[in-house]
């Protein structure tokens, strides 16, 4: 039985330690989660502390044997999105926002994840770049992508958490990606254009 199946078995015979040690030892993912999607720091906390209070009432109904962790995204993403739906929010950065230097990170590294060969300081400075490129998709594409090129998900996991076909999220991330590399050509555009006068 893995670490985290013995603490939810735990958890299910009402272990409140066994509750804190499994929020402890995810907290700083899905916090991580949140952030990205919602973009307010200032909510990310109590959000993160829904999430939690929904694993914790529906822990009784867990199946042990199923993925922890895709069910574990899957609720926090939901969450993130009733947050967007309730404030009717667009996402904060448009197009226009976008900088040469951030449009460049595509033309440079091709996809959003992390090269390996870079120093700790670069490998941050793109990360933020992505955060700020993947804030201009609606948030279930911006989810997807965030789990996906951040979190380095499976798409058999994302199966899962989206309760979506193989052939379907595949479908959804390219046209994500798509949309992306469309932000970037028109970003570099605006930017060509503001050097010409």
């Amino acid at each position: 039985m893995t670490v985290d199946k013995e603490l939810l078995r735990r958890c299910q015979l009402g272990d409140q330690a066994a509750f804190e040690v499994l929020v402890k030892k995810h907290e700083r993912r899905v916090f991580g989660l949140v952030y990205q999607m919602v973009r307010q720091p200032g909510e990310v906390e109590d959000i993160a502390q829904e999430v939690f209070t929904k694993i914790y009432f529906s822990l009784p109904q867990f199946r042990i044997e199923a993925s922890f962790e895709a069910w574990l995204y899957r609720i926090t993403v939901n969450q993130c999105y009733d947050y967007l739906r309730k404030r009717k929010r667009q996402a904060q950065v448009t197009e226009s926002d976008l900088s040469e230097e951030e449009a460049a990170f595509f033309e440079r590294f091709g996809s959003i994840t992390q090269p390996r060969h870079l120093d700790i300081s670069k490998r941050l400075e793109i990360r933020q770049t992505a955060e700020r490129l993947l804030s201009v998709l609606p948030p279930k594409d911006r989810s997807l992508l965030i789990l996906k090129e951040m979190e380095e998900l499976s798409i058999e996991e994302l199966t899962q958490i989206f309760k979506s076909s193989a052939s379907a999220i595949k479908l959804r991330l390219f046209r994500a990606r798509n949309q992306l590399k469309a932000v970037y050509e028109k970003s570099r555009k605006k930017e060509k254009g503001k050097h010409r006068v």
